[in-house]
């Protein structure tokens, strides 16, 4: 476990190195405290013409979807990019894959800081977008933010799925330009095939990005809750099981 963990640190270490994900990450609070300006601005004018203020900030379930589904998953594709096409390309996975560590506990260790990131953004995306709106919009009760502060919790699991999904593919990229793009497309297409097929709705595993809702809101029968259950754990243990044997059989 102690060399798991220090694969883990040296992992984050090297992703929080790099400057860009630092700068996507002000961003991200740049767009919640821009979408909190503009309602206020909107009030203001409603107001000044004589109609009623209105409360538009922007609330932690408000802004949830936009980082869900579009800036967290392109920051995570670029995270494991970076830690296992790039390192691959680089030749630098060599020395590490000559570390006294089991290679599995490397991979898994790369997907963790991953997700660690997607974490982190979330936690800083829900206090600022909390904050603005205690501030901004209408008060949100203790209630509320309990609801969405599990909500923000519980999509790590989707999210670590999807993590899962790009180390993947980033082991068969040969340079990162490339791999981005193609985890890209990807991502795309997953996303588009439930609109002309709705039956793979429930078999794709983007699908259970938004699955807080589920949670959240009025809970499913228990027979399809097991079924969802089951699909999400079993698209984790074959894509991380997948992924760590080709990792291990990977000449680095």
């Amino acid at each position: 476990m102690k060399s798991f963990m220090a694969s883990y640190h040296n992992e984050w270490a090297k992703l929080m190195s790099r400057k860009k994900y630092i700068v996507f990450l002000c961003i991200g609070l740049g767009i919640c405290v821009i979408l909190a300006g503009l309602g206020r601005l909107i009030s203001s004018i409603a107001l000044a013409q004589g109609g009623f203020p209105l409360a538009l900030a922007p609330t932690p379930m408000g802004v949830l979807p936009f980082f869900l589904q579009i800036l967290i998953p392109f920051l995570m594709f670029m995270g494991v990019t970076d830690l296992i096409t790039v390192e691959g390309a680089d030749n630098t996975m060599k020395a590490m894959v000559f570390r006294p560590i089991e290679r599995w506990k490397l991979y898994f260790s790369k997907i963790l800081a991953v997700v660690a990131y997607a974490a982190l953004y979330l936690a800083c995306v829900f206090v600022v977008s909390a904050v603005l709106n205690q501030i901004f919009g209408k008060a949100l009760s203790v209630s509320d933010l309990l609801i969405a502060l599990i909500s923000y919790a519980i999509t790590l699991i989707p999210l670590a799925i999807l993590a899962s999904f790009a180390a993947l593919v980033a082991l068969l990229g040969r340079s990162g330009t490339l791999t981005m793009f193609l985890l890209l497309l990807l991502y795309l297409l997953l996303n588009a095939l439930p609109v002309f097929f709705p039956v793979l709705n429930e078999l794709l595993f983007t699908s259970y990005l938004s699955w807080y809702r589920l949670w959240v809101g009025a809970l499913p029968g228990a027979s399809k809750l097991i079924h969802m259950l089951l699909i999400v754990f079993g698209y984790g243990v074959v894509l991380l099981t997948a992924g760590s044997l080709l990792y291990d059989r990977k000449g680095y």
